[in-house]
């Protein structure tokens, strides 16, 4: 990775995953109970053909029954001892690799979120799985939602040949509208020009599979989908882009960023427009 991409992955992870590794830079132990529970990384595994970068690769009959048996194996994760423990301490033993405290080096490779894949708490986790086949210079992937109810585990794709120029560039978040618990997953590109996109998911109470939440007006009808460009500064919360959940609530409104050569806010070179979205009952407007 270039020093300059190096830099903006830096600047992606602080502004994603802030509240996912402050709480990681508190575990300082793995302990021997999360040792128990800790599970392997799962894998996709499917042929690769000649070109990572064709989009044609996310087709392949080989990768759907791929990801459609990796699907049906993260469903028979129902270990009561796993879903207890704590997402940050099974991160921190998957990182040690035995009992014990972590050394000052492992401290800082667990708050730089290096090899974290889980996300989550005790009911709904995230698990990132590297695509072995598609974008692999680009930390290609696909994201898992996995909801915990009973002793069952429903599975649900949620990122599909994701990719981005920075590393650790997913987070993931909870909020509540109108009573409803909906998931927020939140990505970064990378790059000289990095942009923010954040993805929203409910669970069906009907399948208690994961579903997409329109809560955007789109071009083409309401998304569950949101962009913007990402800020190399630190605005306030009432200006930074996206931050749409505000302590497990939805946000009245929120900012939007654009590259726009017109625009009059200058950001590291860029200059850029900032549109407000605001909640009228049904969408963000």
């Amino acid at each position: 990775m270039k020093p300059a991409q190096a830099l903006i992955g830096v600047c992606i992870l602080a502004l994603l995953a802030g509240s996912l590794f402050a709480q990681s830079s508190r575990v300082t132990v793995c302990k021997r109970p999360a040792f128990a529970a800790l599970r392997r990384a799962p894998q996709l595994d499917y042929e690769c053909g000649e070109n990572d970068s064709d989009e044609q690769v996310l087709k392949s009959a080989a990768r759907l029954a791929a990801l459609k048996q990796l699907t049906a194996e993260l469903s028979t994760w129902t270990t009561p001892a796993w879903w207890q423990a704590g997402v940050a301490d099974l991160d921190a033993c998957d990182l040690r690799g035995k009992p014990g405290a972590l050394t000052a080096d492992e401290r800082q490779r667990f708050a730089d979120g290096e090899l974290v894949w889980l996300f989550g708490n005790s009911q709904i986790r995230l698990v990132l799985v590297p695509d072995p086949c598609y974008q692999t210079e680009y930390n290609g992937s696909n994201g898992f939602l996995m909801y915990h109810v009973g002793d069952k585990v429903f599975v649900s794709q949620v990122l599909d040949g994701y990719f981005s120029r920075a590393d650790n560039s997913v987070s993931m978040n909870f909020g509540t509208l109108n009573n409803d618990l909906i998931v927020e997953i939140a990505t970064g590109s990378g790059g000289l020009n990095p942009s923010l996109t954040n993805y929203y998911f409910a669970i069906d109470p009907r399948t208690n599979i994961a579903l997409p939440k329109k809560l955007f007006a789109g071009e083409h009808g309401p998304t569950n989908e949101i962009s913007s460009a990402m800020l190399f500064g630190d605005p306030p919360p009432t200006t930074a882009p996206l931050n749409i959940i505000r302590d497990r609530t939805f946000a009245k409104s929120f900012s939007v960023y654009t590259e726009d050569e017109r625009g009059k806010i200058e950001d590291n070179g860029r200059m850029l427009s900032r549109t407000i979205k605001r909640w009228n009952g049904k969408l963000y407007r």
